[in-house]
């Protein structure tokens, strides 16, 4: 629900209300599969998150003091959120069938988070040609209630130990203050430095959830703590009429960053390797770089535009104390000071054109996306390409023709990865891909 005013006066309000339940959200999996690798086992699990639900309320109010379209404009709001998480899983007799649940409980995750803030924000022209904004957010954040079962079983799903632990809460209180300066020497040209300060809290299925999806067991963290972000960047923007230049550069630190990371863990019993995610802080880790972006209509002739941006980033873990891994390569100890952050590619990149003719009624658009080498993993030992779990560096280029044939009547005709680029992203993606619509507005 949302109720907001326009009434370009000196108030105007927004408020805004939201709730969400899981009425029913069964998964069955079978156990395991059978000895001969062609078929599943008879029995399994089945994964409930019935009763997960979240709800969000936000209240904002807008001051201007000039009235609208005056050199000032205050804004300040409040903001609350609660989100609950039960997540049991049981086992079956008959894996495929939901009403074959037994008395087997093989793990269980329930716990609450809830969030309350207040924020205000002075936006001020103070001059023709700058303007200052300065503002502030007070956050009190708490998880509670939180519970976990975790079991160790057999290869056949018989529970051989059982251990139930009630989490400890956790809780934060924090202020984030942001500043932001803009000097507009004309219509064309605008130079922006900002600064903000942000708290991210763990979400509750990274603090209670332990699941087993696809394949990919996750385990949750109920010992988090939230992350602090530090952010600067300073905007050079050159407009046109029909385009723009934007030019950014950009430093972040994030202390007690908050990864998740998935690698194949080996079982010592069977040597079945299984992917598992783990999730933790990280003490410092720091992402600074630069990027381009540009868009210019009619280049050349009428109807053609260009676009396209790189992006560039220095990622590094500062500090990580609580890390002692081993290298798989080496077998010797290892550290992740100076290693890239997980999932950060160095280099981004993405150009391409659109050519409208015909009154608009036909467009061609070829675009291109690059994306450098990441990691997964803290000490950046995942470097086998091509593989499940990794992430590799890619270049793909789509394809696409627009038609507006009516007024309500409009196709598409298009090749998403021309060149069929094979890359995985912990999976494969997907090779040459043709597709075709229609649409229809009434």
């Amino acid at each position: 629900m949302s109720l907001k005013s326009d009434t370009k006066s000196a108030f105007d309000f927004d408020l805004s209300a939201s709730s969400y339940n899981y009425l029913q959200d069964i998964m069955l999996n079978p156990y395991t599969v059978t000895a001969t690798g062609y078929g599943y086992s008879h029995n399994g699990k089945i994964t409930r998150n019935d009763g997960t639900n979240w709800q969000n309320v936000d209240g904002k109010g807008i001051w201007r003091p000039d009235g609208y379209g005056g050199p000032q404009e205050i804004s300040f709001g409040i903001h609350g959120d609660r989100y609950y998480l039960t997540n049991p899983v049981y086992g079956s007799s008959v894996w495929n069938e939901a009403s074959s649940v037994t008395s087997q409980t093989y793990s269980d995750g329930i716990g609450e988070t809830r969030t309350g803030a207040l924020w205000a924000q002075d936006a001020w022209r103070f001059a023709p040609m700058w303007k200052l904004t300065l503002g502030g957010r007070l956050e009190t954040w708490q998880a509670l209630d939180g519970f976990n079962i975790n079991t160790v079983a057999t290869s056949a799903g018989a529970i051989t130990s059982t251990s139930a632990v009630n989490q400890p809460g956790l809780s934060a209180t924090n202020l984030s203050p942001k500043a932001s300066l803009a000097f507009e020497p004309n219509k064309d040209w605008t130079v922006t430095a900002n600064f903000g300060e942000a708290y991210r809290y763990p979400t509750v299925t990274e603090l209670y959830q332990n699941v087993t999806v696809n394949g990919v067991a996750t385990f949750a963290n109920p010992f988090l703590t939230p992350e602090q972000d530090l952010n600067g960047e300073l905007n050079i923007e050159r407009k046109w009429t029909d385009g723009r230049v934007r030019f950014t550069v950009f430093d972040e630190r994030t202390n007690n960053a908050i990864i998740s990371q998935t690698n194949l863990v080996t079982t010592p019993t069977t040597g079945v390797q299984t992917p598992t995610t783990t999730i933790s802080n990280v003490a410092a880790i720091r992402m600074r770089g630069a990027e381009v972006y540009a868009d210019k209509d009619n280049v050349a002739i009428r109807g053609l535009r260009l676009f396209g941006s790189v992006t560039y980033v220095d990622s590094r873990i500062l500090s990580d104390p609580n890390w002692a891994g081993t290298n798989p390569l080496t077998r010797l100890p290892d550290t992740v000071v100076g290693k890239r952050v997980p999932y950060v590619p160095d280099w981004r990149a993405k150009f391409g054109y659109t050519y409208h003719w015909a009154d608009d009624s036909w467009a061609w658009t070829v675009a291109a996306r690059y994306s450098g080498k990441q990691y997964s993993t803290l000490d950046n030992t995942d470097i086998v390409p091509h593989v499940y779990g990794a992430f590799d560096n890619y270049f793909v280029v789509d394809t696409k023709l627009h038609y507006n044939a009516t007024k309500n009547f409009s196709f598409d005709a298009g090749i998403d990865n021309i060149f069929n680029e094979q890359y995985f992203l912990f999976h494969p993606f997907p090779g040459r891909t043709y597709v075709l619509a229609a649409k229809y507005q009434f």
